[in-house]
């Protein structure tokens, strides 16, 4: 089975507070030409799909009416983050064993965390979202409130090696029992080997798909093979130019070939 992992889309109202920054049919667009290309069986939302410490599940829910509708797929697997949490669908976590007893282990991540993996520590944080929002009305706070997001999720600012210690260590933990464990809210991209008991073990972590970012991991459940997925959106926009030109110029040639 080929499963697509992608989480920490923190899906907004499309409002200045927010930092979805996709429009709709963009993203599911997306979504479908990875899942065509790689033969996708199963996708998995692993957490912070929706931003419930900013908005109600309704408001999200009537500003993208055609993304709600797309996640009523069957194929679509909904694991629960920190920041939606409270949601009355999804999944602590998954996992996935294959034919030869390998399991894959999948949770957002969060509990790694001391602040966000506690419900005192969650509170704390819809507190201080409910007073930037307040503040939202001024465009000056809000511009240093996203020059902040953008600078936590710069990887290159702080090495790889001291940002995710904790949420390695916290993988490496579980990868005794497991032999692929998948976490995603640190907006960071990840691929680490290790070896247990003279077996390969791997963490991996699906970064982000929030600030119109597209980040996720496609794996073969039953090779544990797997690629790392990293594309922008002015990148996205140019593949889907391309195959457009290039579906427009197929449809060309076969109405001439019906012609003569």
């Amino acid at each position: 089975m080929n499963i697509l992992v992608l989480s920490d889309l923190h899906i907004d109202t499309h409002d200045a507070f927010g930092i979805f920054k996709w429009n709709e049919m963009d993203l599911i667009m997306q979504i479908e030409r990875i899942r065509e290309l790689h033969a996708i069986d199963k996708i998995i939302f692993n957490g912070d799909t929706f931003e419930l410490y900013k908005y109600t599940f309704e408001e999200i829910r009537k500003a993208n009416p055609m993304l709600m509708d797309y996640f009523k797929d069957k194929n679509f697997v909904f694991i629960k983050g920190n920041h939606d949490i409270i949601n009355d669908f999804g999944l602590d976590y998954i996992q996935i064993c294959n034919s030869k007893g390998q399991t894959i282990h999948i949770e957002h991540g969060h509990n790694a965390d001391l602040l966000n993996g506690t419900k005192l520590g969650r509170a704390i944080g819809r507190f201080g979202f409910s007073i930037l929002k307040k503040m939202s009305h001024s465009q000056s706070l809000m511009n240093l409130y996203f020059k902040l997001v953008a600078l936590d999720d710069q990887i290159n600012h702080i090495p790889k090696r001291y940002n995710s210690i904790k949420y390695l260590t916290y993988a490496l933990k579980m990868l005794k029992d497991h032999d692929v464990v998948i976490l995603g809210h640190t907006h960071k991209l990840e691929s680490h080997h290790t070896y247990y008991l003279n077996q390969k073990k791997r963490y991996l972590n699906s970064g982000s798909c929030s600030m119109g970012r597209f980040q996720a991991i496609i794996m073969d459940t039953e090779t544990l093979k797997y690629e790392l997925i990293k594309e922008s959106k002015d990148s996205i926009k140019k593949q889907f130019q391309q195959t457009l030109k290039f579906k427009n110029q197929t449809y060309s040639n076969q109405q001439i070939i019906t012609i003569s």
